[in-house]
C-alpha cells in the first residue's frame, strides 16, 4: 500500500511536542506526576524521528526532498538541545532524574546525533539529475510543431 506521508504536518506536530518538553524543563513540576510521561514523550519523539528519516532516505524521488531534510535537521537540532538541557540539569526535573533515566536520555541524544549525521550526508543526494534529457529530441520536435 502506497501511503502519502505529510512531512510538513508531522514535523510541525513534533516541533510543538519538543517545544512542550522545553517548557516542561523550565517549569518547576512535580516529578511524581510528569517525569514518566516526559520520558515517554522523549521515546515517542525519538521513534517518530527515526521513522520519518527512514522514509525520507528511502524515497529518493520525493519532491522537495532536500527541503524536508532541512526541516528534519532543524527538528533534530531542537530535540538535541532539549535533551542536552535535560542532561545539564536545566530545571527541577532535569536535576533530579534517576541514573536510569539519565542513561536513557544520553542514549536518545546519541541516536539524535547519528540521525543528524545521516541527514547531513543525505542532503543533495536524492534528486540528482542524470545527463539524459527528460524529453527526447523527437518528442520536443513533436511538441513544438504547432508553433
Amino acid at each position: 500500500m502506497n501511503k502519502r506521508i505529510n512531512f510538513e504536518n508531522n514535523i510541525f506536530i513534533l516541533s510543538e511536542r519538543i517545544r512542550l518538553l522545553r517548557d516542561i524543563l523550565c517549569l518547576e513540576t512535580d516529578l511524581e506526576i510528569f517525569l514518566e510521561k516526559t520520558i515517554d514523550d522523549i521515546y515517542f519523539i525519538n521513534r517518530t524521528l527515526d521513522i520519518l528519516l527512514n522514509i525520507l532516505t528511502q524515497n529518493k524521488h520525493l519532491i522537495e526532498r532536500d527541503t524536508q531534510f532541512d526541516n528534519l535537521s532543524e527538528l533534530e537540532w531542537q530535540f538535541s538541545q532539549v535533551l542536552s538541557g535535560f542532561l545539564s540539569g536545566t530545571g527541577i526535573m532535569a536535576g533530579t532524574i534517576s541514573e536510569q533515566y539519565r542513561d536513557t536520555v544520553v542514549q536518545v541524544r546519541g541516536q539524535s546525533q547519528d540521525r543528524q549525521e545521516i541527514i547531513g550526508n543525505s542532503i543533495g543526494k536524492g534528486n540528482i539529475m542524470s545527463g539524459e534529457p527528460l524529453v527526447s529530441y523527437d518528442e520536443l520536435s513533436e511538441l513544438l510543431k504547432g508553433f
